[in-house]
């Protein structure tokens, strides 16, 4: 078994109803992924599968259970130790792209290193390197608004990887792409993770893009099936 770079015990999600019960969303989730592991998780719309990614992530909290990231139980951290967490092991990866628009591509890739202090020459060449690696070698110095959509999302998983994370979040990262562009822009990034050999939980209604995965769960009726 690989050596397990998160573990989530017993989790469940309900929101309060006024003279109702509880909206539950899922109820009692467990499962761990691996170093270097990809599994996605499938559903249909509403299903609760973001709001599950996102306490996985740290980005929301649960209203029950426990998530051990990288060794590290963010359920009882603070904001300022989850972020620290985030941006130290996690990478992230949206349906839409958040690119700054008054930033370049390379620049826009450098952010996390950035917030975290980190800009030196090696972090400035392993970022080129990577947006190289992803087709956009020479799409370094322009903005935004002078790039195609699938170009900006690759800007957005170079962006998701710089920090060389134990684990990556995607949540439908290619959802506003066109389907040639969406399975175009997905080999490269999965040639890249196991390039890089970090984890990743991917959030897909699209089965095509689920099976690209080595472990494939269904969130249904607030309950996770392998």
């Amino acid at each position: 078994m690989n050596n397990i770079v998160l573990s989530c015990r017993n989790l469940s999600k309900s929101y309060p109803q006024a003279d109702a019960p509880a909206l539950e969303i899922f109820n009692n989730v467990s499962f761990e992924l691996g170093n270097s592991e990809t599994i996605s998780i499938v559903g249909s719309s509403g299903s609760g599968k973001t709001s599950l990614l996102q306490i996985l992530a740290g980005l929301d909290t649960a209203t029950s259970g426990r998530v051990i990231v990288c060794d590290e139980d963010i359920s009882m951290m603070n904001q300022n130790e989850l972020c620290k967490v985030r941006n130290q092991h996690l990478g992230f990866i949206y349906q839409f792209h958040h690119l700054l628009p008054e930033f370049t591509a390379l620049e826009n890739t450098l952010m996390p290193l950035i917030i975290a202090g980190k800009q030196a020459n090696e972090d400035y060449q392993y970022a080129e390197y990577i947006l190289g690696r992803l087709g956009l070698g020479q799409r370094l110095k322009h903005f935004p608004s002078q790039l195609s959509g699938g170009e900006r999302q690759r800007v957005a998983i170079a962006r998701a990887v710089v920090n060389k994370p134990q684990i990556v979040f995607a949540d439908e990262p290619t959802g506003n792409l066109d389907n040639t562009t969406a399975h175009q822009v997905l080999d490269i990034f999965f040639e890249l993770q196991q390039e890089l050999k970090t984890s990743l939980i991917i959030v897909t209604h699209d089965s095509a893009i689920a099976n690209k995965t080595q472990k494939i769960y269904q969130l249904k009726n607030g309950i996770l099936n392998s």
